[in-house]
């Protein structure tokens, strides 16, 4: 029987000119030949001033254009392809047309083969590259490359997030600011189809997108504004990730609690969820001890809403928790080694909380001194620094030692020249401004209670850097 044509049907069966059946997320056609199946709606396509057709007849013509190079300027899971080295507005790129085909991904980074050459190539970069500075497992166990790695070719919005990220990356190590443009408009395309997919999508896609756009924010962007952690709770509820058997959403919900927390330190608020250490740091059992020391951060952070009985009570609590952890300061490796930096860091910020103590007092220089001389002994070239920011802020607003400042200076210093990443620049900048403040206080009145956390949010006008 002869069927009307429609335009709802995905865009591999139209292209192929086969009735949908329009089935959600992928359609039955596609699942059955094994088709990558290209999803419904609106295909974008950015447009600048210049290329808006002034008459019917230029019109056309660019019409024809576009179909005669459909495949590389409007590829539906490339949304950004025509922002391509063909055009003007593009940043140079290390390759030309003719030598694209010594552009190749990791062997672990699987992408629809359609994508666009500057697409695969910002890919690469964050497979090779920025996966590895976000990660405190090294290949071939990198969870992020583990878990995002098999979404990529499922998820637009994850897909130019990520293109998104990798852009700004190189915009600094080129110096180019023509790609911290093509930064953004990834970024608008990502959340662009994020709003479209959010309610039809696998709640682990669309959860890997939102917690890809908070290491976005924390690492390039400062402050976007947007409460990601929030959106990340009403996918975890609605999709009950929570009671998932599967190692790709015991990532997604560590990678969650992990910022949570850290973000109720900057925030001077208690975290939005409270996992109980059930997940551990980036899904792998290796981290179970860091797990454990981050979960009481969580808990120090949820004092701030307590009563003074309550929180005495507490703070007692928790001090004997930390205690107990380990008596004693020998450490075997990178993983001790930050493990033991987390506890003393721990012990820094439930003093503060707990009393508003810091530095002069006693207690608070031991367990400075004992956390940075932790963070020493692990090279800076280790996968576990990128877990450090923390700990490092911690002890390092607490110093008042010349040597121990300057071994601060240096190790930030030493992260950004392995890294280039923005947020440490901050974080350098932030801490300076700690020293500053709280020098001029024990040079005034003797005495320290400046919360370096408030400092920052009272005087720079966003919350520290501290993923």
């Amino acid at each position: 029987m002869p069927f009307s044509r429609t335009r709802t049907g995905c865009f591999t069966c139209r292209e192929d000119g086969y009735k949908c059946d329009e089935q959600k997320p992928f359609c039955g056609r596609c699942t059955r030949l094994s088709k990558t199946c290209k999803g419904y709606g609106v295909r974008l396509k950015w447009q600048t001033p210049q290329s808006t057709p002034k008459s019917k007849a230029s019109k056309s013509k660019r019409q024809q254009r576009n179909r005669s190079n459909d495949k590389t300027i409007t590829a539906p899971l490339a949304p950004l392809a025509p922002l391509t080295p063909l055009t003007p507005t593009t940043p140079s790129m290390p390759f030309s047309e003719s030598q694209s085909p010594i552009i190749k991904l990791d062997p672990s980074c699987i992408v629809p083969n359609d994508v666009s050459p500057i697409n695969r190539y910002l890919l690469n970069h964050w497979s090779t590259t920025l996966s590895t500075m976000v990660s405190m497992v090294s290949a071939p166990k990198n969870p992020f490359l583990i878990h995002l790695t098999p979404m990529i070719s499922h998820s637009t919005a994850l897909r130019s997030v990520l293109c998104s990220i990798a852009a700004s990356h190189l915009a600094i190590l080129r110096h180019e600011d023509s790609l911290q443009t093509l930064a953004t408009r990834y970024r608008l395309v990502g959340v662009s189809s994020l709003r479209r997919t959010i309610q039809t999508d696998n709640p682990e896609l669309s959860l890997a997108t939102i917690l890809m756009l908070q290491v976005s924010d924390r690492l390039f962007t400062m402050d976007s504004g947007v409460d990601h952690l929030s959106g990340a709770k009403a996918i975890i509820n609605q999709g009950d990730l929570v009671v998932r058997n599967s190692s790709s959403a015991s990532f997604l919900l560590s990678l969650c609690s992990y910022h949570d927390i850290l973000a109720s330190v900057s925030r001077g608020k208690s975290p939005v969820f409270e996992f109980d250490g059930k997940f551990p740091m980036e899904g792998m059992e290796s981290m179970n001890e860091l797990t454990s020391v981050l979960q009481l951060v969580g808990q120090i952070s949820r004092m701030r809403d307590q009563e003074n009985d309550d929180l005495d009570a507490r703070g007692r609590e928790i001090e004997e928790i930390l205690n107990a952890l380990d008596k004693s300061d020998d450490a075997i490796g990178d993983v001790g080694h930050t493990v033991q930096a987390y506890k003393h860091a721990a012990f820094i910020y439930l003093y503060r909380v707990w009393h508003n103590q810091g530095a002069p007092h006693p207690r608070a220089l031991k367990h400075a001194k004992s956390c940075l001389d932790h963070l020493s002994i692990v090279p800076v070239t280790s996968s576990l620094v990128s877990a450090q920011v923390w700990p490092l802020w911690t002890a390092g607003c607490e110093s008042i030692d010349s040597d121990q400042r300057k071994f601060v200076r240096d190790r930030v210093e030493a992260m950004y020249e392995a890294r280039h990443l923005p947020s440490l620049r901050r974080i350098e900048q932030d801490i300076e401004e700690v020293w500053k403040i709280k020098d001029e206080q024990r040079n005034l009145i003797g005495v320290d209670n400046v919360d370096c956390i408030k400092v920052i949010l009272r005087n720079r006008q966003r919350e520290a850097d501290l993923t």
